[in-house]
């Protein structure tokens, strides 16, 4: 089994360190693991939810000893990226040039919205404009052709009311994208735990209606628990597997840029 998504203790709201989480995925059927912590940026923005760029290095050091303590465990070093456009020869030249990680994850938590970034945590409710907004920045993302998948493309369950029209054109632009990049997209299964942590949560993601248009457009899926903690390594695995079945999705273990499989 393949998890290639996973948070440590530096990012400021997960715990554990890799070790930690090759000790768990060792115990559970897990032998490829990616650790693949919320992105250090060299300005620091986005301080308290990922670990300040200063710690770079540590975290790389900590992913390489666990290698060390756990070597039946084949982990990875990974980084999940903010998509911002101006900091992509960052993610290129210096993640995964001089720093030598693995693969990169891409992903859109905060979106350019009437002048403002905007997020999916802070109560308000997605109209079109906004979906289509979100769907913008991440085909951008999907298209700049540095990341190893997209993830969870449907998070925006999260802000809606109901599916409606305007979610099946924010899903459809984006798993065109997709499969026009040869990308995958990830079924994360960190959405239910959500829900079991927080049950008035109306749509936890992943959404069935996104994957189902994402089955009929032929979109290839990766996935992944989004773990914050190790105890978490697997949480939910199983059912999102079950999704795929059930919606017809293909899942598949992605290929990096030099043509790699991970």
């Amino acid at each position: 089994m393949v998890n290639l998504h996973t948070h440590t203790h530096l990012c400021g709201h997960a715990s554990g360190r890799p070790a930690d989480y090759a000790a768990e995925a060792l115990g559970r059927g897990i032998t490829v693991l990616g650790i693949s912590d919320h992105t250090p940026f060299p300005d620091d923005r986005i301080p308290g939810i990922r670990m300040p760029y200063s710690k770079l290095g540590q975290y790389l050091e900590e992913i390489d000893s666990a290698r060390k303590l756990y070597p039946q465990v084949k982990i990875l070093a990974a980084a999940e990226c903010e998509y911002f456009p101006e900091l992509r020869s960052y993610y290129k030249e210096e993640l995964l040039g001089e720093r030598h990680m693995d693969y990169l994850i891409g992903s859109v938590h905060f979106y350019p919205y009437k002048g403002q970034m905007r997020g999916f945590w802070g109560g308000d409710k997605m109209d079109g404009d906004a979906l289509m907004a979100y769907a913008e920045i991440y085909v951008e993302m999907l298209e700049s052709g540095i990341f190893l998948f997209g993830a969870h493309p449907d998070t925006f369950g999260a802000a809606i009311d109901g599916w409606d029209e305007s979610c099946r054109d924010c899903a459809e632009a984006i798993c065109r994208a997709a499969v026009k990049a040869g990308m995958p997209l990830e079924i994360n299964t960190s959405g239910w735990v959500k829900q079991d942590q927080n049950p008035e949560m109306p749509r936890p993601y992943p959404l069935k209606e996104f994957w189902e248009i994402a089955a009929g457009l032929g979109v290839k899926a990766v996935v992944n628990s989004d773990a914050h903690s190790p105890e978490l390594v697997d949480a939910y695995l199983q059912n999102g597997y079950a999704l795929a079945r059930e919606t017809g999705v293909g899942v598949v273990q992605p290929v990096k840029n030099d043509g790699d499989v991970i």
